[in-house]
């Protein structure tokens, strides 16, 4: 957030600031809209182009985590990257700053493939850009209306060609993007628009040897009325094409924390060696990777025990589960049904998560308590305008009952996995913050409000700490500690000094939980949010 709109975003008067008779006028802090290109792979140097506004040049970098280094270039808007050999492949965040104020995290990718930049023109099969190997990430962008981008591969009889996009889901880039898989004459051979959200992948088996041609083109992932192809600054993407490995799904697609856990890996072009991997997750995250491997496989970690379905398990023979656990299960074929039975006490708040189309599966999935002798007690199908669901349940008598998974249209296939987490509903609270970036000047305190959601009865006191502070700013609450409060202020103050750099705010629950939650910000223009607020101190002029 920049530090006029900072200003703005209270109602404030962006103001002269004068110190005896010298007048200063506080500038704007930097302002990042996209990066190009969006990743890099690891053991490799970068140069980023960044599109955005930059007052004071050069700025200060920062990444979330290790593995990446940013510094400014000598030409305004230039960053260099430099990406260690040992760097975890994956996403990670930036931001860019100054003595005024931060940018917005910008999402930036480190990759196993090697990299390649998109080349103008390549907007008709004539002047496909023509690629050395069909293992590469391409990093580009559709950079005007009606902008398409074509990519000339060799293949040969029987490969099979992985095409997989990032751009709105993972780039939050403002594209609804679409692939094709065109022949030299412009014959359209494969085809696939919305595969994860609103960003497409194709499997292309190649029916004879020879050159095939990979188009991109995309329309405003906010409709509009012009439906017409569309781009423009932020149109950037990273186009992975492939005929080696490449992971689809892991088998299950849940762990549980600090527990060794063989998992299988399913896609294409995976070789034996890799089929099957043990993978022990010590932190809140896991991700498979490995230099075969062209992509990154994320695997939710969980608290609780994590499975896999057994079949049978249809109405006949439910498979038995005891709550928590989070289990993983396949719609392999029309019409199928996975029940799995549980018992519950009267009275006590059960939660059903199912989650298959934003993983980017297929299933649409339908959710459906009943009693053990098949009486319908609940039943959900879209929930939050998405395909995947939320069933809550507080069971009439203590009992056995049954939780069955289903798709909608009775479809099934080996994709249609899903991940289907049972919980008794927690006592639990989260914390919101109502901006991802502050701006503090000496005199004038700064307020950040704290949306409070309170769940499942949870009612206690809450205190809060802000890591990260220089010792020059002090914290007050603001805000009575009631057991009902929805929303705190925290306050800040400074008595000078320059200070720019993340914060975070840990809410501290009363009494004998003592929970702990940090607070986070949405990104503006990203699918994602953050816990690492920013603070910029702007010290008194001298």
């Amino acid at each position: 957030m920049s530090f006029f709109r900072y200003l703005a975003s209270r109602s404030l008067a962006v103001a002269l600031f004068v110190t005896g008779s010298s007048p200063m006028a506080w500038a704007a802090g930097p302002e990042v809209r996209c990066l190009l290109p969006a990743g890099g792979q690891r053991g490799t140097s970068v140069e980023i182009t960044t599109s955005g506004n930059f007052p004071k040049w050069p700025v200060q970098a920062w990444v979330d985590r290790p593995g990446v280094t940013l510094t400014a270039a000598g030409e305004k808007g230039k960053l260099s990257a430099s990406i260690s050999a040992d760097a975890t492949p994956g996403l990670y965040w930036i931001r860019v700053c100054d003595a005024y104020g931060a940018s917005a995290p910008q999402p930036f990718i480190v990759g196993t493939l090697a990299e390649v930049a998109e080349q103008e023109p390549n907007d008709n099969p004539q002047k496909a850009q023509t690629l050395a190997a069909p293992a590469v990430v391409i990093n580009g962008r559709l950079g005007a209306a009606r902008d398409a981008d074509l990519f000339a591969v060799g293949l040969q009889k029987g490969q099979t060609l992985v095409a997989s996009l990032e751009a709105h889901e993972t780039l939050g880039s403002p594209v609804d993007s679409a692939l094709q898989v065109v022949s030299p004459r412009g014959n359209v051979l494969a085809f696939n628009h919305d595969q994860h959200g609103l960003d497409p992948l194709i499997v292309f088996a190649a029916p004879l040897d020879g050159s095939y041609l990979v188009r991109v083109f995309g329309f405003p992932s906010t409709p509009n009325s012009t439906i017409a192809l569309d781009g423009g600054e932020r149109y950037v993407y990273r186009l992975t094409l492939t005929t080696g490995a490449f992971v689809d799904y892991p088998w299950p697609l849940a762990v549980t924390q600090d527990r060794e856990t063989r998992v299988e890996l399913f896609g294409w072009n995976i070789p034996d060696a890799l089929k099957s991997v043990v993978v022990k997750a010590e932190g809140p995250r896991a991700e498979i990777f490995d230099g075969r491997l062209a992509n990154v496989v994320p695997l939710a970690v969980e608290p609780h025990n994590t499975l896999v379905e057994v079949e049978p398990n249809d109405p006949a023979t439910p498979q038995p589960i005891e709550l928590p656990v989070t289990v993983t299960g396949r719609i392999d074929r029309r019409r199928d049904v996975d029940v799995f039975g549980f018992d519950a006490r009267k009275g006590e708040s059960l939660v059903f998560q199912l989650e298959s189309r934003s993983l980017g599966y297929p299933l649409d999935g339908v959710l459906e308590i009943t009693s053990a002798t098949g009486q319908s007690l609940a039943r959900v199908d879209d929930s939050d305008n998405t395909r995947d669901c939320v069933l809550a349940f507080s069971p009439p008598a203590d009992g056995r009952y049954r939780i069955a998974v289903s798709d909608l249209t009775s479809e099934g296939s080996p994709r249609h996995v899903y991940r289907l987490r049972a919980t008794r509903a927690p006592v639990d609270f989260a914390v919101t913050a109502d901006a991802q970036a502050y701006v503090l000047l000496a005199g004038k305190p700064t307020e950040i409000t704290l949306s409070i959601a309170r769940r499942g009865g949870f009612d206690a006191a809450i205190a809060f700490n802000v890591t990260g502070l220089p010792d020059s700013v002090s914290v007050s609450q603001s805000a009575p500690q009631g057991d009902s409060a929805q929303t705190v202020k925290v306050t800040l103050s400074t008595t000078g000094g320059a200070f720019s750099g993340a914060i975070r705010i840990v809410a501290v629950a009363a009494g004998a939980s003592k929970l702990t939650r940090t607070a986070t910000a949405a990104i503006g223009g990203q699918n994602a949010r953050t816990s690492d607020l920013w603070l910029t101190v702007v010290p008194a002029s001298p």
